[in-house]
């Protein structure tokens, strides 16, 4: 069998120590293997901040327990489950009260408003917000929902009616018996927009919506249209936990928790719902 020559490795450190003696070896002459060789790279994971809340401004008024209006101006996170409770009813909306008619900007807890069953509640509590335009991403405010006269009916609504995403109607429909076990329902006001008589509008300039707490749930009638004062839902335990529950309670200082919300009037009907009915 032949002998196999070893060719030196050009790449080998020939500075150390013969593993076979003390006598320090020659010192290479290739260029690569005297060239200085780079600092490992270093993998730096950068820590991501947890994506804060955006906020905004919210305006209450309250009834206290002595009969005193009380009021105040907070912060409070920009979402959802929260802009629901002032967003619903646009300046100019009319309430029918035990005073005749009063327009929501002129509304004040203590006041007594009609029901769509001819019951007198008291309104316990107002909220409101502005709309504006640095409120969204591209700069242009939150679209409304016009109803224009007669849109739903006759006199429904009269004038016409300017509202926001947090409205909810009351739909009448036998096709709800089978789905709900009541022709009774509650849907928002989105899904009547048709392009005709309801449709989206964009305001110019910022515009103050609102919407109020009765002693109960309950359906009101609004320019003749019967809408739903507020109520956070049948999920809100699920939807605000922890500190979201107690930042939205903060806003309603007449109650003690979700509880005090009570029961709702009726049960309210999602897009997909809506849709599968053939309602839309």
């Amino acid at each position: 069998m032949p002998q196999q020559t070893l060719r030196p490795d050009p790449f080998r450190d020939t500075t150390s120590l013969d593993m076979r003696g003390d006598t320090p070896r020659p010192k290479s002459t290739h260029p690569i293997a005297n060239a200085t060789a780079a600092p490992a790279w270093t993998v730096r994971r950068r820590q991501t901040a947890a994506a804060e809340i955006a906020r905004r401004s919210y305006e209450i008024l309250w009834q206290a327990s002595n009969g005193d209006i009380m009021d105040a101006r907070t912060t409070a996170p920009a979402l959802p489950e929260f802009e629901a409770a002032f967003n619903a009813f646009a300046r100019g909306a009319i309430f029918t009260t035990d005073n005749g008619p009063v327009a929501i900007e002129d509304l004040l807890p203590g006041d007594r408003v009609e029901t769509v069953t001819g019951e007198m509640q008291t309104v316990l509590w107002i909220g409101s917000m502005e709309l504006r335009r640095n409120d969204s991403p591209d700069g242009t405010p939150e679209p409304l929902v016009r109803l224009t006269p007669d849109a739903l009916g006759f006199g429904q609504p009269s004038p016409d009616l300017l509202l926001g995403s947090g409205a909810r109607y009351l739909l009448r429909s036998e096709a709800l018996k089978s789905y709900l076990g009541t022709s009774h329902a509650l849907a928002s006001v989105t899904a009547l927009i048709d392009g005709v008589s309801t449709f989206e509008v964009t305001p110019p300039s910022r515009v103050r919506t609102y919407h109020i707490c009765l002693e109960r749930h309950s359906v009101v009638r609004v320019n003749g249209v019967e809408c739903e004062t507020f109520h956070p839902g049948l999920t809100a335990n699920t939807r605000l936990s922890g500190g979201l529950r107690d930042a939205f309670m903060d806003l309603f200082p007449h109650l003690n928790d979700l509880g005090g919300f009570g029961a709702m009037a009726h049960p309210r009907l999602t897009p997909t719902d809506l849709i599968q009915l053939e309602l839309v």
